[in-house]
């Protein structure tokens, strides 16, 4: 079930639907972004980091399946973590930034992400 969510983030984030990606985020959620220097703890800023993710051209992410873990703490609370590439272009070219990233997920909440933290790749 978590990974459906990771599934819809992801659509949501390669389509350009800002508002489909904010409301998967609880009301109380904390974002450690790819992309801002502080921790980010209201849903405003949440959507307002993703409106900035979405106005740079062909923004998108690519999920690397293949290093995606899970671990379900409680019946319906579960961590998922791996590896990820948000890209986008930039002056003609495409610019990617390889990441891990790290979401707990209550996957029986109507806005399931609790917690998501990503950072890029050393």
């Amino acid at each position: 079930m978590a990974i459906e969510i990771l599934n819809q983030w992801t659509e949501a984030i390669n389509e350009g639907r800002t508002e489909d990606v904010a409301s998967l985020y609880s009301e109380s959620a904390v974002l450690v972004s790819t992309f801002s220097p502080l921790p980010i703890n209201s849903h405003d800023s949440i959507r307002d980091y993703f409106i900035n993710l979405h106005s740079r051209p062909g923004a998108g992410v690519r999920i690397d399946s293949e290093t995606i873990n899970e671990q379900t703490i409680e019946n319906q609370t579960s961590i998922l973590s791996g590896m990820y590439t948000f890209y986008f272009d930039e002056d003609g070219k495409k610019i990617e930034h390889e990441a891990r990233f790290t979401f707990v997920v209550g996957t029986g909440l109507d806005r399931p992400i609790l917690h998501h933290h990503s950072s890029l790749r050393p």
